[in-house]
């Protein structure tokens, strides 16, 4: 006969309760962003307690860090725009000025059409394309060297010489300089929102869980959610 606890009936024995599928947080950013600090925001004006791991004073700052970083991240990515179209622009202009250069070396040596001397004014075999590097600091080298090179070889007074290669060069190595640290500075914003996000969404699962075992009446539980901003997906 099998052991039974006093008072127990087969229709007494509680059943763990399976996990609430439903429960989701958004997966968009934006989202994630404005259900935290709406979250914050009802948290601090109401009766439910702090989590063990997180004041409310403590989250409210931890959510408006995380939408903070999201405005950071997109400021940054924006900066780049200009920079790049700019930068896109003169490569254009490289690509087409370069032929007139190796014209003039083609001219003055019939042998091999000047490309012994390619590498003087910073052209680079890429593939089967004699250019300069497409690197953007690489590039930026190159055309100093090109312009150099002009001068050394008598080919800066003519048409396509310093006058014209001069002021692409100069420019071109400032945008170089400054892609390079918008880049860098956008993915340091990246990476700060990045941070920021995984304990937003531990806190806020958690304050889901808070409210549902203090609100044990599932009306109460749906008033409060909707209250705090969360979404039918985590009734």
């Amino acid at each position: 006969m099998s052991p039974t606890t006093p008072g127990a009936s087969a229709a007494t024995v509680a059943t763990p309760a399976k996990p609430n599928k439903k429960e989701r947080l958004p997966t968009s950013q934006l989202a994630l962003a404005t259900l935290g600090t709406a979250a914050a925001k009802a948290w601090l004006a109401a009766e439910l307690p702090a989590l063990l791991f997180v004041s409310k004073a403590a989250f409210s700052s931890q959510a408006a860090a995380y939408a903070a970083s999201l405005n950071t991240a997109d400021e940054a990515g924006d900066g780049r725009s200009p920079q790049a179209n700019r930068l896109k622009t003169l490569d254009k202009l490289i690509t087409k000025n370069l032929g007139f250069v190796k014209g003039y070396l083609a001219e003055d040596h019939d042998e091999d059409g000047g490309e012994a001397y390619y590498a003087e004014f910073g052209i680079v075999r890429e593939g089967k394309n004699f250019r300069l590097p497409t690197g953007r600091t690489a590039r930026a080298g190159a055309l100093g060297k090109l312009v150099a090179a002009l001068t050394a070889h008598k080919y800066d007074k003519k048409k396509f010489g310093t006058a014209v290669w001069q002021p692409i060069a100069t420019e071109y190595a400032q945008l170089a300089k400054d892609s390079g640290e918008l880049r860098g500075a956008a993915s340091a914003a990246v990476g700060q929102k990045n941070a920021l996000e995984a304990p937003l969404r531990v806190a806020l699962g958690s304050l889901v869980g808070s409210i549902k075992a203090n609100y044990p009446d599932e009306d109460a539980q749906r008033g409060v959610l909707r209250a705090f901003g969360f979404q039918k997906e985590v009734y």
